[in-house]
């Protein structure tokens, strides 16, 4: 029997639909388990107990009916989310062919929300900057200035394609979590201002993340898209991703924005701005919300198997004792440039632009020392780093927590400097720890673009390069050395060999040989100091020092 349940709360009304012969094992108490899980203080309201459908086809007509209904699939899910009843299978048995239809399918209606809800067309954006001066509250400026705070928002807009800033202005308010913003003083003059201009195409609010209900308001007064410094970074991070795993990280990100502007598209708050963002759309918001699930899970599918692939590289690296070195800090602060001059990579392409750098790239140098090293390149931090894109990017940000020396570059020469190196601190703290935070190599970058007063007035105690000119490069590397010998196996050792066996052939194969002379008491033997992993100087005993009474340790 199909036993139906009429729930309702205000205007809410939900119909239970289950077939006794599909759910044997739901008993009438799960049913009212269901109603009382779905809405904790709903009442019941009347039940009818209607007929099985006599005939085999028309009960699977309705099983399927139920299985198919994406809110019936829905209230399944809620209610059985921590315990009761089993979730009913998502429909019928798929060939691989309809499961391919499927996946193609879903393809298409992303697309169409992806552009509903950013509306962010390829011929870009004529842009009115706003960036609020926010007096009182959690996020009132504190380490940095509003200009300073407007001069990034407008750097974010510039780096996107086409995109360009016609207009940009500061205004005061006194409390931003409002739902217009801004005070209605001010809102009404803003109103008055951007519906009379016909050059600006949208309008860029210089706060990490608007609500949904703040960019339906907004909207719906303007007249124009609003986008805030969330949408912007996932934009750019969508242009500059190049690799696979890079572009899936990036997906991941977007999904709970996309989730937490579902409401808005659907006419959700007021409905006054849906039109701004794709209009009304035939497709069910809870058909949407399992579209994103789906979506969700596959990718994180996916990096998981991308994430396998990379721990298996980093396992590589530590059996051939080969010391790893993750250079981190702010966006554009310079990482690439600085890594070429270790390096010599001449495949590396630095670029001066925000956020050039998503995918993890490794490059092999070698110290002064002639120790090999890999370097990792990473993502760059920005101030108000939403947590969702630390966890997105959770398989890239490994490389820095697993790396033996993590360096932090400074942009000396940014006016922004205080903030940045804040904002990296606590994304580094929240990675690292407080143990390996101490560990960090603090590094001042663009140094050749400082004047001698400004040099002086940089911390000390803080080494200071230039990655262009090569200035303080030596004394960088010699404080990597140090770092990799407290934070590895590596040790340095000097050997008493003789001059004429194949030994000092073997130390330069397996270790960095430091410095090789003559040893002045003993005409047939070298002095050779090195830098030697564990494992190879136990391979080195078990070879040399007990076969050759002449190999000693100094």
């Amino acid at each position: 029997m199909a036993i139906r349940s009429c729930i309702r709360k205000g205007l809410l009304l939900k119909n239970i639909y289950c077939t006794s012969t599909l759910y044997p094992d739901v008993s009438f108490v799960h049913y009212r388990y269901i109603c009382h899980r779905y809405g904790n203080i709903l009442k019941m309201c009347d039940h009818t107990i209607t007929r099985e459908p006599k005939s085999h086809e028309l009960r699977h007509k309705s099983n399927n009916r139920f299985m198919h209904h994406p809110s019936h699939s829905l209230l399944w899910q809620r209610c059985f989310s921590s315990s009761g009843p089993p979730v009913p299978p998502k429909g019928p048995f798929k060939s691989k062919g309809q499961a391919e239809v499927s996946e193609e399918s879903d393809e298409e209606e992303y697309g169409k929300y992806i552009q509903e809800i950013c509306a962010i067309p390829g011929a870009g954006h004529r842009v009115l900057v706003i960036q609020p001066d926010i007096k009182t509250g959690s996020r009132r400026y504190v380490m940095t200035t509003k200009e300073l705070k407007l001069a990034e928002t407008c750097a974010l807009v510039q780096t996107l394609n086409n995109w360009k800033v016609v207009e940009k202005r500061i205004v005061r308010t006194e409390q931003d979590r409002k739902s217009q913003v801004f005070g209605s003083g001010n809102f009404a003059a803003l109103i008055r201002d951007i519906r009379s201009k016909s050059t600006i195409s949208a309008v860029v609010i210089g706060i990490d993340r608007l609500t949904g209900l703040q960019v339906s308001q907004l909207q719906s007064a303007w007249g124009l898209p609003v986008f805030d410094r969330y949408t912007l970074v996932l934009q750019i991070f969508k242009e500059h991703a190049q690799s696979q795993e890079a572009r899936l990280q990036v997906a991941l990100a977007e999904i709970p924005y996309l989730r937490s502007r579902l409401v808005l598209i659907h006419g959700g708050f007021d409905a006054g701005g849906a039109d701004l963002v794709g209009g009304a759309t035939h497709m069910e918001l809870e058909k949407r919300r399992f579209l994103l699930q789906r979506r969700e899970v596959k990718l994180k599918k996916e990096l998981d198997k991308l994430h396998q692939v990379r721990q298996t590289k980093r396992l590589l690296r530590a059996k051939n004792s080969v010391p790893t070195v993750a250079v981190v800090g702010y966006t554009n602060a310079g990482k690439t440039t600085l890594i070429k001059a270790l390096t010599q990579d001449a495949t590396l392409t630095p670029q001066n632009q925000l956020f050039a750098t998503l995918d993890v790239s490794t490059h092999q140098g070698q110290l002064a020392s002639l120790l090999k090293v890999t370097f990792i390149d990473t993502v760059g931090f920005i101030s108000d780093m939403p947590i969702t894109l630390l966890d997105a990017f959770r398989a890239t940000l490994e490389d820095a927590v697993m790396a033996d020396v993590v360096v932090h570059v400074r942009d000396a020469s940014h006016p922004d400097l205080r903030l940045q190196v804040a904002s990296v601190a606590r994304t580094l703290r929240q990675m690292l720890g407080e143990e390996k935070m101490a560990n960090v190599i603090e590094v001042y970058n663009k140094t050749d673009l400082l004047s001698q007063e400004q040099l002086e007035a940089l911390d000390q105690g803080i080494i200071t390069v230039s990655a262009v000119t090569g200035q303080g490069l030596p004394e960088l590397g010699s404080h990597i050395e140090a770092g990799l010998l407290t934070a590895t196996d590596l040790q340095q050792k000097t050997f008493r060999i003789p001059n004429s066996e194949g030994i000092l052939k073997w130390l330069y194969q397996e270790a960095a040989v430091k410095s090789v002379r003559p040893d002045h008491k003993d005409g047939q033997s070298l002095i050779v100091k090195v830098i030697i992993s564990k494992a190879a100087y136990g391979k080195f005993q078990s070879k040399f020092a007990r076969k050759q009474p002449a190999s000693t340790n100094l």
